[in-house]
């Protein structure tokens, strides 16, 4: 498959067209929003209880903690990558005014193989950001390595984390954190994109998606900067909706906070779904050009 370079503000195009997204279909986008983020706090605390209550029978030792964080680290991992296949299958069909519904959000779960492939990609994605961003860290600010692992220490065993000054080299350690986190971002909506989209193996779609992040290095950026600038303007909203609940709460009484504040965090829970991959599916749709493709038994319309 082929990736193409676009131009530098198609970047501000994925975020508007993500905010967007549910204009033909609130129905089944918003729904299937909805259905993901409540499926995920079920078994997020389902699987949180299940973890304190070997704790609480097993005792609170670091092998119990780490055994009980990966297994709830795997089980949320397996359920999120299922969720995913399923959701962009349902924005690809919302977005070509194909039949779509809020319960196609859970399509991953009856294609097994798909979601295993998307697992593997999420996975091996992981470990190359992690490598690279160790490596590049070892190289290029040491302190910060040893610093961090300090204070990793610390928190496994409780204690309060060191108090010495800040390491040199973090501000070159933030650096490339951001720019491994853009490319990776890149990498990860086309990776995803290919695989529940058009059925592409695990290192095809490693392969499109590190040509087509490092093709769109521009847009990527400026998506990156639209995205915070976003997040500033919607966090100083959100402040101020918090300090209009609070002073009704005063007035009113604590439970006008709980009516008023839970369904606009819901909300926000949605957007944030919505919005995040809405905007790999435009990226990569935007990308891959002419390559766009039906997804699995999905007629494609224009």
């Amino acid at each position: 498959m082929t990736t193409r370079a676009v131009g530098p503000m198609a970047g501000l195009g994925w975020l508007k067209n993500a905010v967007n997204l549910g204009r033909s279909n609130p129905k089944a986008v918003f729904g299937g929003a909805a259905l993901l983020a409540i499926t995920v706090l079920v078994v997020a605390f389902g699987a949180g209880l299940l973890q304190a209550t070997a704790v609480a029978m097993l005792g609170p030792g670091m092998t119990i903690m780490a055994v009980s964080m990966v297994l709830l680290t795997l089980v949320m991992l397996v359920l999120i990558s299922m969720l995913i296949v399923g959701f962009l299958r349902l924005i690809h069909a919302v977005e070509n005014n194909s039949p779509a519904r809020a319960l196609d959000v859970f399509g991953g779960f009856g294609d097994l193989a798909t979601s295993l492939r998307t697992i593997g990609l999420v996975v091996v994605l992981a470990i190359v950001q992690n490598v690279l961003l160790v490596g590049l860290l070892a190289v290029f600010a040491s302190g910060v390595v040893g610093w961090y692992a300090q204070v990793m220490q610390a928190s496994m065993a409780g204690a309060p984390p060191p108090m010495a000054a800040l390491p040199e080299g973090l501000g070159i350690a933030t650096l490339l954190a951001v720019v491994i986190g853009v490319v990776m971002y890149g990498v990860q909506a086309i990776g995803l994109c290919q695989i529940a989209l058009r059925d592409r193996g695990i290192l095809p779609a490693l392969g499109d998606g590190f040509a087509g992040a490092f093709k769109n290095l521009l847009p990527l950026l400026v998506f990156t900067i639209a995205v915070v600038v976003a997040m500033v303007v919607v966090g100083v909203v959100v402040l101020l909706l918090a300090m209009l609940v609070g002073v009704l709460a005063k007035i009113a009484g604590a439970w006008l906070a709980i009516v008023l504040g839970v369904p606009l965090y819901l909300l926000g829970v949605l957007a944030m779904y919505v919005v995040m991959l809405g905007a790999m599916y435009h990226l990569w749709r935007d990308v891959c050009g002419d390559d766009v493709v039906a997804a699995p038994g999905e007629a494609l319309t224009a």
